[in-house]
């Protein structure tokens, strides 16, 4: 593991220093960046971030289509939806584990969520009692709150399809709840490029959103021992983190994430010789390497 005072130097000038403008459109923030409105894009952000599995040139295009069918308001959109009137928008909908039901489900649950509680941050702090805890119960009282929501309409059998489940993610799984975390993170961080749409949830509770390509970097680099990609390696790359900045500890994710994607840090599985990436002092894929 790599000493935090070895990691801030290195970590602050990829933060700092990054392009995220030249970046954005590679990532699936792009699509609630679209929208001006904070309740449009609060809505927009969490459908985005809950089929963002896989590379975005793939849910790309299918999320295009979605947020077209639901026109300039997505919100009004969920909030007037009616699944005997609305859900053949979707009908051309269809990733991976998704299909069009998935979509009607999503609005049946946001919609009555809405209503009852007026915005998604309230949905969230309903199920949040502790303000200065750890994010796991509150993240899954928030992703049951979706999965026990009345579907009866969309799911007359009572049992949710697998495609539905598969957009929420539950922390008492194990799983490293990627999707939700990434969620989080443009609504909670109030630096760009996230939004700080939500004030009542502290960005030093976030947890990082590990996918494959924070995991390999974080392992490079020394921020994980892990093997796995579980809820613990996001706990103890973010644990990691927060000793170099505890207030905001994910504030690197967006960075950490894009390095790696943009092919500047590659691990021994993509390139028989590391590329240059910034971290040539800690990066185990540099060490004893002549430059």
């Amino acid at each position: 593991m790599t000493s935090a005072r070895a990691l801030r130097e290195p970590l602050e000038h990829l933060y700092r220093g990054f392009d995220y403008t030249a970046r954005v459109e590679f990532d699936a923030i792009r699509f609630p960046l679209r929208y001006a409105d904070p309740r449009d894009r609060e809505l927009v952000a969490l459908l985005a971030a809950c089929l963002a599995y896989g590379r975005v040139d793939l849910f790309g295009p299918q999320l295009d289509g979605v947020f077209a069918a639901m026109g300039a308001s997505p919100a009004a959109f969920v909030l007037g939806f009616d699944p005997r009137r609305d859900a053949r928008a979707f009908e051309g909908f269809w990733y991976r584990f998704n299909r069009p039901r998935d979509l009607t489900a999503f609005c049946v649950a946001a919609r009555d969520l809405l209503v009852r509680h007026g915005t998604l941050e309230k949905v969230f702090l309903a199920g949040d009692p502790d303000p200065r805890g750890p994010i796991g119960p509150a993240l899954e009282r928030f992703a049951r709150a979706f999965l026990e929501a009345d579907l009866g309409e969309v799911f007359p059998r009572g049992r949710l399809s697998r495609g539905y489940r598969h957009l929420f993610p539950r922390p008492s799984v194990g799983g490293p709840c990627k999707r939700l975390h990434l969620f989080l993170r443009w609504m909670v961080r109030r630096e760009s490029p996230d939004f700080g749409l939500w004030t009542g949830v502290s960005p030093s509770r976030l947890l990082i959103p590990v996918d494959t390509h924070v995991e390999n970097i974080a392992r490079s680099i020394g921020l994980t021992r892990r093997k796995s990609r579980t809820w613990r390696m996001a706990e103890e790359i973010t644990r990691r983190l927060a000793e170099i900045d505890p207030a905001d500890p994910v504030k690197y994710d967006f960075a950490l994430c894009h390095k790696r994607m943009s092919g500047d840090c590659l691990d021994r599985r993509d390139a028989k010789v590391c590329a240059p990436c910034g971290f040539k002092s800690v990066c185990r894929h540099w060490k004893g390497r002549r430059t």
